[in-house]
């Protein structure tokens, strides 16, 4: 979580390996599945799945067109089989009402953000795969289809066994508590990281004042905002953020 700019999209896409380094440039550590796998383009594609923040969909598809053509490309196992994992697939998203209908573009809209979003996802999820990465999966939806989504991820996560990482800009208290972990960036930095319920907690105890009933969510963006080009003031607060960071890990 972060503001705009924060770095958390290019963090998600550094453990997906799917960032170009530039020239003077690099990238230190390990990036590992279970601690012994390394991630690289081959072994990501075989154990994770990455939901980008744009929709990229064929627009005159159905939700099960779509969907039935992601399992003919992806999966091995015979044709009945396939179909029987996308009408599972179209269940588990509640994507029943809207299976029979194409999916649209920004001329004519038919599935709204929230379905278009489930559909994306459920490309991804066809191939079932252990880990599932998504870029700012909430980004233009209202509250309501915003939490549908956050809610879904948690679902997937406690339910389905799958290991969900993703991205947020501000999510609404009643989605913020559907985090396990948290990581909160400024400017690049990794400002916090842990529990997300504990998160205002740790807040509070580096001298930074946290209403007791507001939103988490908003109260790091106000905090966390960075001016650019960054004046003195921006400047100290990502030292001291960086120090305290460092002290309590």
């Amino acid at each position: 979580m972060g503001a705009s700019g924060a770095g958390k999209t290019s963090l998600l896409n550094i453990l997906a390996d799917r960032i170009p380094i530039p020239d003077k440039a690099c990238i230190s550590g390990n990036i590992l599945f279970n601690d012994e796998i390394p991630v690289n383009k081959h072994t990501f594609s075989k154990y994770a799945a990455y939901v980008q923040q744009e929709d990229i969909l064929f627009a005159r598809f159905t939700v099960r067109e779509a969907l039935t053509f992601a399992a003919r490309l992806k999966l091995t196992i015979p044709h009945e089989e396939q179909d029987a994992r996308v009408e599972d697939l179209i269940h588990d998203l509640g994507l029943q009402y809207v299976a029979h209908k194409q999916i649209g573009n920004v001329f004519h809209r038919i599935l709204n953000f929230g379905e278009r979003k489930r559909t994306s996802i459920g490309l991804e999820l066809i191939s079932d795969p252990s880990v599932i990465m998504l870029d700012e999966p909430t980004s233009g939806m209202d509250s309501f289809r915003a939490r549908e989504i956050v809610a879904l991820m948690h679902d997937l996560a406690r339910n389905k066994g799958k290991t969900v990482c993703s991205t947020i800009h501000q999510p609404s208290s009643e989605a913020f508590f559907y985090f396990d972990r948290l990581i909160i960036m400024c400017d690049g930095n990794i400002v916090y990281q842990g529990d997300a319920a504990k998160s205002p907690a740790y807040f509070r105890s580096i001298k930074y004042d946290m209403p007791r009933f507001a939103n988490p969510a908003d109260i790091f963006m106000k905090l966390l905002a960075i001016n650019y080009p960054k004046t003195s003031v921006d400047l100290e607060k990502i030292d001291y953020l960086r120090r305290c960071y460092r002290i309590n890990q």
